[in-house]
């Protein structure tokens, strides 16, 4: 039996992949994949996560027929490594593996229209990201592969196929590693090479129009567009609006990827692209035209340096956003000596300080509640939708500063950038932590005790509380349950009264 052929860091990321000889007959063998014996070994952060038991015995690979999972990659290629976000309204910041099961398992019994709809969706979500679905009777295990910014999440679970033989089990430990785009794009890319380069040596004469047709998908890869790999993570017709504006203001570059036929991925978006990514496609033409200009205005600027002595790795949340974003903002505020003995925070004063250019615009859409640009080769900004209900006043614009803030410190991608839009599309476990970041930055701790009394938690004293810190009620009360000063039964009470009042 021949070696593997490896690509890629096993402490990263690794495919191996071998022909072998099938020991049924041509005639016995599927017809279009037949020819495709093999083995594959895929390995994330050395756990080897096609490593399978049946009983005593052990195998690290998959053998079976190769050829539907190569064309399922070359297929998939510009969403299995450009498509971030889910088909559905996912709630949860739960990774891949688990979302997509979940929401299979959620929808497949509905039986409405919207329902079904909704399952089909999800479906073609799974078909485009789950290694299984290139399984075609194979026992392939239960990974996923998807975008996350600049980074690919590959996530995984302990599950069998379906209809595994008695016994069979994965027995690596359930999963999920990020890594950056090349670490996992190249070796696929390199698989993909191997397997055009490199027909089974056992290939029969009337198999081989199969495996050029796997051949010239492949070879079709490096002829993809910019335009058609950015598509998977930006919706096509918000892609278009994008680049007009952007032709307009004369700088296109500012949505052009530098992709390379050796490698045919993108592996830090541009800021436009990130910017616009998984935003929804109703927003308007002149909103879009209206944060291109201001993305335009931005170019050509730079982080103060009292600012690039507060930017930190932050990635995506791991563990609970909220307790991340507490963590985040106590760190800040130390950092920069506050609250001091100021009775409140001034975070337009505080964004001043740090270089950065605080506006408001007022888009048509109120679902973008903030807009943050910052990084290499771009002037700081922050701007607030006064359309969005979030903005009502001067309290939720001060919210939503401090909340476009913790995207500027903690959110920047590998190319040590932000360009970020915030709204209902976005990632909820950076939401999430982005709101924890703002109430702990404008409510610290310190600065809640020194107004708060133990006895005051009566409306009105909420009331007080809440003009004194410059903070609307709703998010004090959460804030005050999350630093222990009210219980929960409490906190719907404040709720229930402030809903009705």
């Amino acid at each position: 039996m021949t070696e593997f052929a490896r690509f890629g860091d096993p402490a990263r990321f690794e495919v191996a992949v071998r022909w072998t000889r099938d020991a049924e007959a041509r005639a016995r063998r599927p017809a279009r994949h037949g020819w495709s014996m093999g083995d594959l070994a895929l390995t994330v952060g050395g756990a080897i996560v096609t490593r399978s038991r049946r009983g005593a015995a052990t195998q690290s690979h998959v053998g079976w027929y190769l050829a539907p999972f190569f064309e399922w990659l070359a297929s998939n290629w510009a969403p299995l490594l450009h498509e971030e976000a889910f088909a559905w309204p996912e709630k949860s910041d739960t990774v891949a593996v688990i979302a997509c099961n979940r929401a299979l398992d959620r929808w497949i019994a509905t039986t409405d229209v919207d329902g079904r709809t909704r399952y089909r969706d999800i479906q073609a979500w799974y078909r485009r990201h789950a290694v299984r679905q290139a399984a075609e009777g194979g026992l392939f295990p239960d990974l996923f592969v998807r975008r996350l910014a600049d980074d690919i999440e590959l996530s995984w679970s302990t599950a069998p196929p379906f209809c595994a033989p008695h016994g069979f089990q994965f027995v690596v430990e359930p999963g999920h590693a990020r890594l950056a785009v090349a670490e996992v794009g190249g070796p696929l890319w390199e698989a993909l090479q191997w397997t055009a380069s490199q027909p089974p040596p056992t290939l029969h004469e009337s198999d081989r129009a199969e495996w050029r047709a796997l051949c010239e998908k492949v070879e079709a890869i490096p002829n993809l567009t910019d335009f058609q790999l950015d598509s998977a993570f930006v919706a096509p017709e918000i892609l278009v609006e994008v680049r007009k504006a952007l032709d307009r203001a004369g700088k296109p570059e500012l949505a052009v990827e530098a992709v390379e036929r050796t490698h045919p991925f993108v592996e830090t978006f541009s800021p436009a692209v990130a910017m616009f990514g998984g935003v929804s496609p109703g927003l308007t033409s002149a909103d879009v035209d209206a944060l291109c200009r201001r993305l335009v205005k931005a170019d050509g600027g730079e982080d103060s340096e009292s600012l690039k002595k507060l930017i930190s790795e932050g990635g995506a949340p791991i563990g609970v956003p909220y307790e991340e974003g507490y963590g985040l903002a106590e760190g800040f505020l130390a950092d920069l000596n506050l609250p001091g003995f100021s009775n409140w925070v001034d975070i337009r004063d505080v964004a001043g300080r740090l270089g950065i250019e605080v506006d408001e615009i007022s888009l048509d859409t109120g679902a973008i509640r903030g807009v943050a640009f910052a990084g290499e080769g771009f002037q700081s900004t922050i701007l607030v939708n006064q359309r969005s209900v979030f903005n009502a006043n001067e309290n939720g614009k001060r919210f939503t500063i401090a909340h476009e803030l913790c995207h500027i410190l903690i959110d920047r991608s590998r190319a040590r950038r932000v360009a970020h839009i915030s709204g209902h599309w976005v990632a909820p476990g950076v939401e999430r932590r982005a709101n924890a970041f703002a109430a702990y930055v404008l409510m610290p701790r310190e600065l809640v005790l020194r107004h708060f009394s133990g006895h005051g938690r009566e409306p009105e004293a909420i009331i007080e509380l809440a003009a004194a810190l410059r903070v609307n009620e709703t998010a004090l009360i959460e804030h005050l349950y999350n630093i222990d000063l009210i219980d929960e039964v409490r906190r719907e009470e404040l709720r229930d009264h402030f809903r009705r009042h």
